[in-house]
């Protein structure tokens, strides 16, 4: 093994007093470091849904009757039998978490006052009366609230009550008696019953139907154009208050996801729809993916800037032909295939860097490999010239800004999309940074942290 490196030096010495450098490659080229896992950020998607809640209130309706009739006949007092007929639900109120119904009422009544009864007789002839009878109907308006509450088995809770029974037309004394709020009373225990009737049906509601068809619609791969597969992956479900524009139900889906983007097809299976947890109104949106730059791509970035070059010192000087960038472990390495003064090939290593703002990826503490630099030691002391290397670290700096440009437009077009089961997205990304950079055999991977809003509507 020792006769081997005598040959070899001798073989170096050689190749440098002919002109031609030529050392050896670096012992770390082509070796690579393990990548950083890409970070898991959780974002918040939020989902507006619609429902309209009118079926549920007329399924309530159908089971109560619309007319009703009845009489009481004491012996003494005000004797009358009356009669009424209802308006189908008015939903007319809105709010959060409640929902304002009414009736319009219309009634009539006739009878007579028997101010003395004896033996089961009237002491004296009765007096009678009507109202809406022979005459236009006495109109009145019940007004209703409905108190709804969301369980966390996805079903609504409503209590519904009378809140207030107004006549509309004047009311009528007739011997004393206030006949209009006699028959209105009279006839609560229907609407009691009407009012348990609506909150029968609500109970039926099952938002399950509506929210589990996006839940699984944001597991599936999103494909991204230069970039991957967008996975939304969900992990927490919750509900916002429920709020009522006349009979339409509205309400957010909140989805706490950890999205991210590989690039190849996603295999996770489905989970199943979470319970419900407490509601954070948000939009923010955050994934980091990594984007590939081929090195001979980059290199002909580089080699655009140092073909124009010459590199003097004194009476010496080179001129690049070619360059080849290669993995070093955690370094950037440089092949650099030169002519001049010398010919042959220089080795030089550097950290990769990035900026953020610019959009550019540059090689930072550009130095000679050891090798390289033993041997330049030896035959040409002048190409250690600080000159030569700060003019190389100057070429170092490749722009990817097209890049990084047709991956964010790729993103914005995946979050702008129809997907299947009237799912559309809706996103925006506000704020793309470089946050890593890692060489790899064939490339460098660029992180990049993406921000922005995605949520989504649903055509139900």
């Amino acid at each position: 093994m020792h006769k081997f490196y005598i040959f070899l030096a001798a073989v170096v010495s050689v190749v440098s007093s002919c002109g031609i450098i030529k050392p050896q490659p670096p012992m770390d080229m082509n070796a690579v470091v393990e990548v950083k896992p890409l970070p898991v950020v959780v974002s918040q998607v939020n989902i507006p849904l619609e429902i309209d809640l009118m079926p549920f209130f007329k399924m309530a309706d159908d089971k109560v009757d619309k007319t009703f009739s009845g009489q009481d006949k004491p012996c003494q007092g005000l004797r009358y039998e009356y009669k009424l007929n209802r308006s189908p639900f008015i939903i007319e109120g809105r709010g959060i978490g409640q929902i304002g119904l009414a009736l319009d009422l219309q009634y009539g009544a006739k009878g007579e006052y028997c101010p003395l009864c004896i033996m089961d007789q009237c002491a004296t002839p009765p007096v009678g009366f009507q109202i809406g009878m022979d005459e236009p109907m006495k109109r009145a308006r019940i007004a209703i609230e409905s108190k709804f509450k969301l369980l966390p088995t996805y079903k609504i809770q409503s209590v519904t009550t009378i809140q207030e029974v107004k006549p509309i037309d004047p009311i009528k004394v007739i011997f004393g008696f206030d006949v209009t709020n006699l028959l209105l009373n009279r006839v609560k225990p229907y609407f009691g019953e009407l009012s348990k009737m609506v909150d029968k049906e609500i109970a039926k509601v099952d938002l399950k139907p509506f929210i589990k068809p996006v839940f699984d619609q944001m597991q599936k791969d999103i494909y991204v154009p230069n970039v991957g597969f967008l996975k939304i992956q969900p992990k927490e479900l919750s509900l916002s208050d429920l709020t009522f524009n006349k009979s339409k139900l509205s309400f957010s889906i909140g989805l706490k996801a950890t999205p991210a983007i590989q690039s190849t097809k996603w295999t996770t299976p489905l989970i199943p729809l979470p319970n419900l947890a407490p509601y954070k109104a948000s939009d923010g949106f955050q994934v980091f993916t990594d984007v590939s730059m081929n090195y001979d791509t980059l290199s002909k970035q580089i080699m655009g800037y140092l073909k124009t070059q010459k590199f003097v010192v004194g009476k010496d000087f080179i001129i690049i032909q070619n360059i080849r960038l290669f993995a070093a472990k955690d370094k950037l390495g440089v092949e650099v295939a030169f002519i001049g003064s010398k010919s042959g090939t220089l080795y030089l290593l550097g950290n990769p860097a990035f900026d953020s703002e610019k959009k550019t990826v540059s090689v930072k503490n550009v130095q000679y490999d050891l090798s390289t630099k033993n041997l330049l030691l030896r035959s040409a002391k002048w190409m250690l010239n600080e000159t030569i290397r700060k003019k190389m670290e100057e070429a170092m700096v490749v722009d990817i800004t097209s890049s990084l440009n047709a991956a964010e437009k790729g993103i914005n077009e995946s979050l702008n999309k129809k997907l299947d089961g009237g799912i559309t997205l809706k996103g925006n990304l506000k704020k793309l940074n470089i946050t890593d950079i890692s060489p790899r055999e064939k490339e460098i991977l660029v992180r990049v942290s993406l921000s922005g809003t995605v949520g989504v509507t649903v055509n139900q």
